[in-house]
């Protein structure tokens, strides 16, 4: 006797139901009520709205309906900041994300003024499975309310645009977000974010790191590999800092323009360089201002030294992401 398929393991139907459209995932939730939660389930597991593709409108739906807004898993919104958006598609993201308990993933690129959307409007709700989280929005007192919900929190990325020296740094509790290895953001947002966090790749794109600031660095729990910064310190200096309160660094990209743009005429430069990159024992690979350092070794007497010089950029040896495969997915944002 066959099965009928109310019979059949709902495991089963969901997996004959995932290679199907959207179209076909539309269609297949009208035919029953089995198959309407399944399908439903699917077509709003991932989400990539924007204001190109026209399909913002989904938003209205999951604020109206949170029992579907819990199926969502990742979430993208992109929209033109030059397109005018009124305030109730705003407030019926709030309510949208206030329901979506499961998300993994969650990627917001909208004005910057708009990081009130990530507070909720009754009690606060909690993100217990968000793992990613990348905004357009700088790190303010919304943004850190939002963070104190994400227990699970391991990437975020924030807006890198320079922040007023004036402005107040917003309190961030020292038992929020316990396992972030990754951040990227402005240099005032790494002083709240990597203290007391086991962070193991950090990207700053704006402001000037300064050696004092470092040391903030290696308040991390974590061992840092991966570094991206812009200085105006002192070099030299700078990188034996790095390498003083660093030390299990293994990717450096550094911009530091207007030293390299006054540097020595002779090698006495690039020498005190290459010396101090050999104080950096787990070094892999280091960018200057869009120059790439390559390294070898070099018997001597007291065995194998290692000759640091600059080359014209390459590409990363595959034997380095070999033996670093944690660190590929970081490699994006290196080079």
């Amino acid at each position: 006797m066959p099965l009928s398929l109310p019979r059949l393991p709902i495991e089963l139907l969901d997996i004959i139901s995932s290679n199907l459209s959207n179209s076909d995932l539309v269609a297949l939730s009208r035919t029953s009520s089995l198959f309407y939660p399944i399908a439903q389930r699917i077509l709003y597991r991932n989400l990539v709205l924007s204001s190109s593709h026209h399909n913002l409108s989904v938003i209205v739906t999951l604020s109206k309906k949170p029992f579907i807004a819990r199926f969502v898993r990742a979430l993208s919104i992109t929209i033109d900041p030059c397109l005018p958006v009124m305030r109730p598609f705003y407030n019926a993201l709030t309510h949208a994300l206030s329901a979506m308990s499961e998300l993994t993933s969650l990627h917001l690129s909208l004005d910057t003024h708009l990081s009130w959307v990530l507070t909720p409007t009754t009690r606060p709700f909690t993100y217990p499975r968000l793992h990613s989280f990348t905004s357009s929005f700088p790190l303010d007192a919304h943004v850190t309310a939002f963070l104190e919900r994400t227990p699970a929190l391991e990437r975020l990325e924030l807006d890198t645009a320079p922040v007023s020296g004036t402005t107040h740094l917003p309190h961030l509790s020292h038992t929020a977000i316990p396992r972030l290895s990754h951040f990227m953001g402005s240099c005032q947002a790494v002083k709240v974010i990597v203290p007391g966090r086991p962070l193991e790749s950090i990207h700053i794109h704006d402001g000037d790191l300064s050696e004092d600031e470092v040391a903030c660095l290696a308040q991390s729990t974590g061992h840092i590999a991966v570094l991206g910064v812009i200085t105006s310190a002192l070099l030299v200096p700078f990188l034996q800092s790095l390498a003083r309160h660093l030390p299990y660094l293994a990717y450096l990209r550094l911009m530091a323009p207007f030293h390299l743009s006054s540097k020595p005429s002779d090698d006495t430069f690039y020498e005190q360089v290459a010396s101090t990159l050999t104080s950096m024992p787990k070094l892999l690979d280091f960018e200057l201002s869009g120059m790439h350092w390559g390294s070898s070794y070099q018997a001597n007497e007291a065995g194998c030294k290692r000759i640091w010089q600059a080359a014209p950029m390459r590409t990363v040896p595959s034997h380095h992401l070999e033996d670093s495969p944690d660190l590929i997915s970081d490699l994006a944002f290196v080079y």
